[in-house]
């Protein structure tokens, strides 16, 4: 504890100096929200346990530890636990005594000139106020906090692997592709037209009628005659032969 409240001093006037270097949201710097009701006690001008009366007396200290209150505890959008320094499992006493802390540094009567201090600061200490004072409702704040619970660190989500897409092909593949594609339809036409021939000279033009007609057979070509003798067909009969005249 002692070596808690040792860096407390040093955090203070460090965040005074150069705010912009932690991350309130990540709950720093460490010291700070560790001992958060001690801050509370500095920016009031009261004594802190555990520390030296004259340390905790210094107006540098002071100044840092409002700094702190007005930038932090006050900033817009902080919850009611974070408004009033307040862990989920705080004590009624806490509360109270945190309550009073807060109405004290934000009433007009103890500001300090310069110091810029939210116009309706008072007016969310009372709704926090309000608000942690019922057990349902403090249950349904916590549980309605996207933060962790005070006390321990904020740890940031895993960022999610972003989706992988297949590459588009080439243009040349693609030109490649659509000549084959051309040439292939080419073929098939091809033989579309070899068989149609084929075809018209297997079956023969259509007829007038609209029916094929079949091809007639040539007629069979007529024998040669011989010579000296008539021509004779084949298959026919053969002519009677006279006789001789007798003498």
């Amino acid at each position: 504890m002692k070596h808690g409240r040792s860096r407390l001093l040093p955090a203070l006037l460090d965040f005074e100096r150069s705010p912009g270097r932690y991350r309130v949201v990540l709950r720093e710097p460490r010291p700070l929200f560790e001992h958060i009701g001690s801050v509370m006690l500095l920016a009031a001008g009261r004594p802190v346990p555990g520390l030296p009366v004259a340390a905790a007396s210094t107006p540098e200290l002071r100044r840092a530890a409002r700094f702190f209150v007005r930038t932090v505890m006050l900033r817009p959008g902080s919850d009611a636990f974070t408004l009033l320094g307040l862990g989920p499992g705080f004590e009624p006493a806490q509360l109270r005594e945190h309550y009073r802390l807060m109405i004290r540094l934000t009433h007009p009567d103890f500001a300090t000139t310069g110091e810029g201090w939210p116009a309706d600061a008072a007016t969310r200490v009372n709704l926090a106020h309000d608000l942690l004072s019922s057990p349902e409702r403090r249950a349904a704040h916590a549980a309605a906090r996207h933060t962790p619970a005070a006390g321990a660190p904020m740890r940031l989500r895993p960022a999610l692997p972003r989706p992988t897409f297949p590459k588009p092909a080439p243009a040349r593949d693609a030109t490649r592709a659509g000549w084959l594609s051309a040439r292939a339809r080419l073929v098939l036409a091809g033989a579309g037209a070899v068989l149609a021939a084929g075809a018209f000279l297997l079956i023969g033009p259509v007829g007038h009628e609209g029916s094929l007609a079949v091809r007639r057979a040539l007629p069979a070509q007529a024998p040669v005659p011989l010579e000296g003798g008539p021509a004779s067909t084949p298959g026919a009969p053969e002519p009677p032969q006279r006789e001789a005249p007798r003498p």
